[in-house]
């Protein structure tokens, strides 16, 4: 029987809801190959340092997802033929023993300690030395210092440190990630402008670096990220134009509000051929709704662009957004008529157009769209067009405009807004 128990190889516990701690017993398991226990939140105490001292052959080691807790054993990071570790969502704390991994471990691909309480800087030269590291997690920490030679992790595809306390500038030596498919730093300390080099990340599908205070313009050179579909730089204090964006041709979903963009909507931004998400909110751009936004028409879900300083009249052709579900266009200088095409515009889910200069009636087939939810037209200049709406009944649709204003009122809103004041 003791010989049958050592040759067990692979032991995987997941959402058996464990309570108590790691029976230390598992380390009398000297041939496990992969241990893996996983998503038992009431599993608590330390990890056993029999883990890391008898278990010599783990290649896979993942206790993520419980409620474990303490330092992690140095000798955990000694194990030598680790391919795959996770210790992620955990409350695991203290520093985590960079010089060790970087001694021991010469086949490790994917180290994973998101959502845990480890604090400290990260020796990202020292993790350079992992031969084949593919996969490094660190989000939801503690951890501070700076990211400058994060350029030396020549062969990572994933990399995730967003919200944590890191600080400092993007390092020039960024553009060296030739292999980097996916990268989040959000929620950070970091500011300045993007390095010029970050063109060298011609792999990558993913960039997020919303919440942090990097500064300047787009670089020429980010339009060589040909594979570029999530860009998300949000709420930080970028300026100047768009124009880079439409080169980047796979882009599928931007999030560049909150910033301080400037200038006109670029036409050919809408004809990039798999964008679904547009948010531009809260940023300085001016000009009209060109005409080409018709060429989204197949694909956009979302188009937000508020609180900006857009003006003019809303051109026909954004009634070609018929797979639209979210359209924000409130807090800009629009003026003249709602487009009676509107009703056309059969996925709308909801509609803000609020603070704007729109006049004349609002369009009846507008408010039959079957699935609008939430529709704002207060701060405007209507004159009516809801008397009808209401009397044929508006379901749970909720309504905000300015009642008072309007012919024949509107009884079913559901708020009617005062003098600019709602």
């Amino acid at each position: 029987m003791a010989d049958s128990i050592r040759r067990i190889f692979s032991y995987l516990v997941d959402g058996a809801n464990l309570r108590g701690s790691i029976p230390v017993e598992l380390g009398h398991l000297s041939s496990l190959s992969n241990l893996i226990i996983k998503n038992n939140p009431n599993l608590t105490g330390k990890i056993p340092q029999h883990i890391g001292g008898k278990l010599s052959q783990l290649r896979q080691l993942g206790l993520y997802g419980n409620g474990l807790s303490g330092t992690v054993p140095k000798n955990i990071f000694r194990l030598q033929h680790l391919v795959y570790l996770n210790l992620s969502d955990n409350a695991f704390s203290g520093i985590v023993e960079w010089a060790e991994i970087a001694h021991h471990q010469k086949k490790l691909q994917r180290l994973i300690l998101h959502n845990n309480e480890f604090e400290g800087s990260v020796q990202f030269h020292l993790l350079a030395k992992l031969p084949d590291l593919r996969v490094l997690g660190l989000s939801r920490n503690s951890f501070t210092g700076k990211i400058d030679t994060i350029g030396g992790l020549s062969l990572i595809e994933y990399l995730y440190l967003d919200e944590n306390k890191f600080d400092g500038t993007l390092p020039e030596s960024i553009g060296q990630l030739v292999e980097l498919k996916s990268l989040n730093l959000d929620d950070n300390e970091i500011y300045g402008p993007i390095p010029h080099t970050i063109g060298g990340l011609t792999e990558i599908e993913y960039l997020s670096a919303k919440g942090n205070t990097i500064s300047g313009g787009m670089p020429s050179h980010m339009r060589l990220l040909t594979k570029l579909k999530t860009l998300n730089l949000a709420n930080n204090a970028l300026s100047g134009n768009l124009n880079n964006i439409a080169h980047m041709t796979q882009l599928k979903n931007v999030h560049l509000y909150s910033n301080s963009f400037s200038g006109s909507l670029p036409e050919d931004l809408f004809g990039l051929r798999d964008l679904e998400v547009l948010f531009l909110s809260s940023n300085k751009l001016t000009g009209e709704i060109p005409e080409e936004i018709a060429s989204a028409q197949k694909r956009m879900k979302g188009l937000y662009l508020s609180d900006n300083q857009l003006s003019g009249s809303l051109p026909a052709e954004i009634c070609g957004l018929y797979r639209t579900e979210d359209l924000f266009l409130d807090s800009n200088k629009f003026e003249g008529a709602l487009p009676w095409c509107m009703g056309n515009m059969a996925n709308l889910r909801r509609f803000f157009a609020f603070n704007n200069v729109l006049s004349g009636w609002i369009p009846g087939d507008l408010l039959d769209l079957p699935h609008l939810v939430d529709i704002g037209l207060e701060d405007n200049k209507f004159t009516g067009g809801m008397e009808l709406t209401c009397q044929r009944g508006v379901g749970s649709m909720n309504i905000w405009a300015d009642c008072n204003e309007l012919a024949g009122g509107c009884e079913c809103c559901e708020k009617c807004c005062v003098e600019n004041s709602c």
